[in-house]
């Protein structure tokens, strides 16, 4: 019952996330529309039917049932709603200048780049947690990975890759998952002189979940190395479970199962899952001392799989410090984040026509909102950089000519001012059909990937 509640609570944070997103998205619009005079029908968040309304003036407010985006409604915004001849209205989207509706569809996008950067200068000046050393100190490595076949060991020291010094596990992470199937050269520290290994990424694939056995592939490289960190007890174990019957506490780090080393909580679950109802022995570390338990894994029908009733944790050992900066300086990291994050969706579609990065590597609505609420509940701090981060994503991508997106409207007024005319109503339809099918196509395709990641967030 607690799980239950704990997903339901992660998916409301998450959704609670984008719908501000999104929010603040639509009111850039609301704000320069209102601005040039244009009248505003409707304000939503979400589509579809209306849940919530209330009028104010000319304009209705509401949430509406499909909290994955909103629009906002101006008078005269549809050519096709003009009858031939007729001259848009005074207060119409399209009587306004191509300057002024350029502004207005501008002005989504550019209120999430500049949100973003505000939450990022508060956070750099606030103080963040990163790493005290860029250096990567291994802590795990996966048996058959590409890591071990490399020969990569656990306490190994990376300090380069693909050349350059490498900055911390996050952008170690990125450019590995990046390079599926490419060469990537690592310069690893072992006790003396530094060697170049070179390691080829493949596709990370997490393990079934449930009993149907079907793995998740992510569509992006991995190399079976982790950083050092031990897999711990998080909450108090199950009533009734077998780990309460045999003594298992919160905090309990847990060090081995049936001789084996525990790096990652996937290996708990496989090995207990694995056991088929046998006695397993768990090894356990509690204020310094070892201790044995022998378990009997049940099998959970809620989830189809053995299990012991304890949920679990990462807790890194303390390679992070908290770094704080003034005015000055967070300006300057900011606008280095920016540009970073602003870059990363191209440098994903690039690797992509490469052949390094799979189509499986991207994420909906579905994944993002289970990402945020999860993150959320994990940390505030890690959920308003991912914040910022999702937020200057959403701006960015809306920015391109997409004919569907902001970016497509302003390509269209783009042609519009080059000819003096804009495109024929006609000739605007088939384009945005196109565009359109193409996306819907797309997003279904995109949400049935996110139900198949979807294991990977429920606890």
């Amino acid at each position: 019952m607690e799980s239950v509640f704990s997903n339901i609570l992660m998916f409301i944070l998450g959704l609670i996330g984008l719908s501000f997103l999104v929010t603040i998205h639509e009111l850039g619009h609301f704000l320069v529309a209102k601005w040039n005079n244009v009248k505003v029908n409707t304000f939503s968040i979400g589509f579809g039917k209306k849940l919530l309304k209330f009028r104010r003036g000319e304009t209705e407010y509401c949430i509406s049932a499909i909290p994955f985006g909103g629009y906002v409604a101006m008078a005269g915004e549809n050519p096709d709603t003009l009858k031939e001849g007729e001259v848009p209205g005074e207060r119409d989207f399209m009587g306004k200048s191509v300057g002024a509706r350029a502004a207005i569809a501008f002005a989504g996008p550019f209120i999430n780049i500049v949100f973003a950067f505000i939450l990022l200068m508060f956070l750099y000046m606030v103080g963040v947690e990163e790493p005290a050393t860029n250096d990567l100190i291994v802590g795990f490595v996966a048996k058959d990975s590409p890591a071990f076949a490399a020969g990569i060991q656990p306490g190994d020291t990376v300090t380069e890759i693909n050349g350059k010094a490498t900055q911390g596990w996050d952008d170690f992470r990125e450019q590995i998952g990046v390079s599926l199937g490419a060469s990537v050269p690592l310069t690893v520290h072992r006790g003396g002189e530094p060697v170049t290994i070179t390691v080829v990424p493949e596709e990370l694939v997490i393990p079934a979940q449930d009993s149907t056995g079907s793995e998740i592939k992510m569509g992006i490289g991995d190399i079976g190395i982790y950083p050092r960190n031990r897999v711990m007890v998080r909450l108090p174990p199950v009533e009734g479970s077998a780990a309460e019957k045999a003594g298992i506490r919160e905090n309990d780090t847990i060090f081995e199962i049936n001789g084996e080393h525990i790096s990652r909580y996937e290996d708990v679950v496989r090995i207990i899952d694995g056991s088929k109802g046998e006695p397993v022995n768990i090894t356990v570390i509690r204020e310094g001392d070892t201790l044995t338990k022998a378990l009997t894994p049940a099998y959970n029908e809620e989830y189809k799989r053995y299990m012991v009733g304890i949920q679990m944790g990462y807790v890194l050992f303390r390679e992070t410090k908290i770094v704080r900066r003034g005015p000055v300086e967070a300006f300057t990291k900011t606008c280095a984040t920016s540009w970073k994050m602003t870059t990363s969706i191209f440098r994903y579609f690039k690797r992509m026509f490469q052949g390094q990065v799979k189509v499986d590597a991207f994420s909906g609505p579905v994944s993002i909102v289970a990402v945020m609420g999860n993150v959320w509940m994990s940390g505030f701090q890690d959920f308003l950089m991912l914040l910022a981060l999702i937020s200057i994503n959403l701006g960015v991508m809306n920015l391109l000519p997409l004919a569907i997106t902001d970016g497509g409207l302003l390509m269209f007024l783009g042609i519009e001012k080059l000819r003096g005319k804009p495109l024929s109503t006609k000739t605007q339809a088939v384009i945005q059909n196109v565009a359109a099918a193409f996306f819907i196509s797309f997003f279904v395709f995109i949400t049935i990937l996110d139900f198949g990641k979807l294991s990977l967030f429920l606890k």
